[in-house]
């Protein structure tokens, strides 16, 4: 008697499983043909681009998004300074790098504003250190990058009080207002 009761369970239960597996399969590819639907309406909606379109979006896309990547991890370390130095240092070097291989005119104010912008942090380290000749250096390097960008005043403390309000809106505190504390 007990041997009945378990055989139509296995078969209900292997019914069951059956029927989910089905389920989850149609399920699947229902869904994806509905967000693949879906996707091309909406594309449809917004225009769509192609070829070199496509590829000049994805390539400004990408160089802010590296910019971006480059800023982060160098504003993240600011406070140690073991890492600022190496981050920022790499930041500089990153966006130099991505400066030269950029051939897109609309993006190079950009990477120029955040190259200056790191030339400015670094050059304020450097001060800390009491490297003078190489503070003077990276801030002559940024106010040359914000001429070239038409600023009208790019003086050292014009620069400085730029580059902390960077910081300032990354909530984090720059080495000279740290050591007045």
């Amino acid at each position: 008697m007990v041997g009945m009761i378990k055989r139509p369970i296995g078969v209900w239960f292997i019914v069951a499983l059956v029927i989910l597996a089905s389920g989850t399969l149609v399920g699947s590819k229902l869904g994806s043909k509905i967000a693949q639907y879906w996707d091309s309406r909406q594309r449809q909606k917004q225009g769509t681009l192609h070829g070199p379109e496509w590829a000049h979006v994805e390539s400004t896309l990408s160089e802010l998004s590296a910019i971006q990547t480059l800023q982060l991890l160098a504003v993240t370390t600011h406070n140690d300074k073991s890492l600022a130095k190496k981050y920022l240092l790499n930041e500089i070097e990153g966006l130099e790098n991505l400066k030269r291989r950029s051939g897109d005119v609309e993006i190079r104010p950009v990477i120029d504003i955040y190259l200056g912008l790191a030339y400015v942090d670094a050059s304020m380290a450097e001060e800390q250190v009491k490297n003078k000749e190489l503070a003077t250096k990276y801030m002559n390097s940024a106010q040359s990058l914000f001429r070239s960008l038409g600023w009208h005043d790019y003086s050292e403390e014009k620069l400085k009080m730029v580059a902390r309000r960077e910081l300032d809106r990354w909530n984090v505190q720059s080495q000279t207002s740290q050591d007045g504390k």
